[in-house]
């Protein structure tokens, strides 16, 4: 996490670098639009628009990992209650025995 932290930090310093070295005005061009910007504008907010794209998709990607994981473990605490249910009484020795791992089993 900390290396795609130090990755997008100089990917983001590179942009800046390449936008104020070429900062020379340009027309922009979209459908019946025309705009006169700087050409820093235009790669920064290129740059941020990607940002967020990604940030938006990977937010969703996020969301829907949350819910899967409480999904399965919904289903992991349901299987768990219909094994208990299933497993015989256990005596208390034995009982005793599967709480503290740390015992010996009993000497017969």
């Amino acid at each position: 996490m900390q290396l795609l932290l130090i990755i997008a930090l100089l990917f983001a310093l590179a942009v800046a670098v390449f936008a104020v070295q070429n900062a020379e005005p340009i027309t922009v061009n979209l459908i019946r639009w025309q705009l006169e910007t700087s050409l820093v504008v235009v790669v920064v907010g290129s740059a941020a628009a990607g940002a967020l794209v990604a940030g938006v998709f990977g937010f969703i990607r996020q969301v829907r990992a949350s819910w899967r994981i409480r999904q399965l473990q919904g289903q992991v605490h349901r299987l768990e209650q219909r094994l208990k249910a299933l497993e015989p009484p256990a005596t208390d020795e034995a009982q005793r025995a599967a709480d503290d791992p740390q015992s010996s089993p009993p000497v017969a």
